[in-house]
């Protein structure tokens, strides 16, 4: 008899780790499906909002969700920081290197392209951006 409680124990833990195995990755499970749900109605509104702008769309929808997922990822960290500010002053220049580079009047899609996701994702967001980019000289310079 105690050999056979002994089995039956060691079997209840077994099936009791089982059971909370599987809990945990179906909550987990959940939680992905939920989130990945959210990451792809956000890339469809911006997929849509961009066309409707007239700017370029990635080519694949699973781009948009892989990179900016549900929260907007690092572009909603903070869109108007002193690091996010460099990057757009370094690509609103001539190309050229060292003493050659020079300020040019920028393209307006840019900062346009860069507004709407940040509607779609982190639309608290957006007036700093705004704001940082104010002084900016931007135009239709390009045709796309």
């Amino acid at each position: 008899m105690t050999a056979e409680r002994g089995w039956a124990q060691a079997h209840r833990w077994v099936i009791l780790a089982v059971l909370v195995a599987l809990a945990i990755a179906g909550i987990v499970t959940y939680r992905w499906a939920q989130r990945n749900a959210e990451a792809d109605r956000k890339a469809d509104q911006l997929t849509t909002e961009l066309r409707a702008a007239g700017l370029r769309v990635p080519a694949s929808h699973d781009t948009i969700t892989n990179v900016l997922g549900a929260d907007g990822g690092v572009i909603c960290a903070d869109p108007a920081s002193a690091m996010r500010k460099a990057i757009v002053d370094t690509q609103l220049v001539n190309g050229a290197a060292s003493v050659g580079q020079r300020p040019i009047i920028g393209e307006v899609d840019l900062v346009t392209g860069t507004v709407t996701v940040l509607e779609v994702y982190c639309p608290d967001k957006v007036d700093a951006f705004r704001d940082m980019v104010a002084d900016y000289q931007l135009d239709t310079v390009s045709n796309n």
